[in-house]
């Protein structure tokens, strides 16, 4: 589930940097970063890959972007030596993922809709008011959002596609469960927490099998 999941391209436009700011380069050099890149101001997860294929995973960040570059940094100040400069011009994708909890495998592999909303309606309706349920959206906010990205770079593979389908199961079966009786009710939350620890499982093997082959 999601505040956004963008696919931005290489080329997409914002203000110019200005020539007073340097920061960290992916080739380790250093770069102008510039008070006027926009950025929101939110943690992301940011993966790129570069015209000459190599791949670049950046969970839990900042990001800027201007109208040459993106800016990533671990640090919302994006202070010299902690920011990497991405040119634009060497890039063939990049894949930005902010989602609340229980959103980010949600988004990647089935994308806004009622899965989605039903999915969050679950999380603050049920997880969110017991203490294992608020530990299962944490686990599930540490160890997700790479996993999405994966998915979200590979949206036909057999995984992706497996893991949309069950992702569509638990969305019905938490319609279901708004409309059902309180005894009804704990049966289908049962369910459902299965269905998507489930669902997260398979995520994940699939995600590592994909890695491994990029990799290689």
């Amino acid at each position: 589930m999601s505040d956004g999941d963008a696919e931005q391209a290489a080329d997409s436009s914002a203000d110019d940097t200005s020539p007073s700011d340097e920061s960290t380069t992916a080739d380790g050099s250093t770069a102008e970063t510039g008070p006027t890149a926009v950025g929101d101001g939110r943690k992301k997860h940011v993966s790129v890959r570069t015209r000459s294929d190599e791949y670049h995973d950046h969970g839990d960040v900042y990001l800027k972007q201007s109208a040459a570059a993106f800016l990533v940094s671990p640090e919302s100040s994006f202070p010299d030596g902690t920011t990497t400069r991405y040119a634009k011009d060497d890039l063939s994708r990049v894949a930005v993922t902010q989602h609340h909890s229980m959103c980010f495998i949600t988004t990647a592999t089935a994308g806004e809709g009622p899965a989605l909303d039903a999915l969050r309606g679950f999380r603050d309706d049920a997880l969110a008011r017991s203490i294992p349920g608020r530990a299962l959206v944490a686990t599930y906010d540490v160890m997700s959002p790479p996993i999405a990205a994966t998915l979200a770079r590979h949206p036909d593979a057999r995984t992706t596609r497996l893991v949309a389908w069950l992702v569509r199961k638990c969305g019905a079966l938490a319609r279901r469960r708004t409309r059902a009786s309180p005894v009804r009710r704990a049966t289908l939350t049962g369910a459902l927490v299965a269905l998507y620890v489930v669902g997260v499982a398979v995520a994940a093997i699939g995600h590592f099998a994909i890695r491994l082959r990029e990799r290689r």
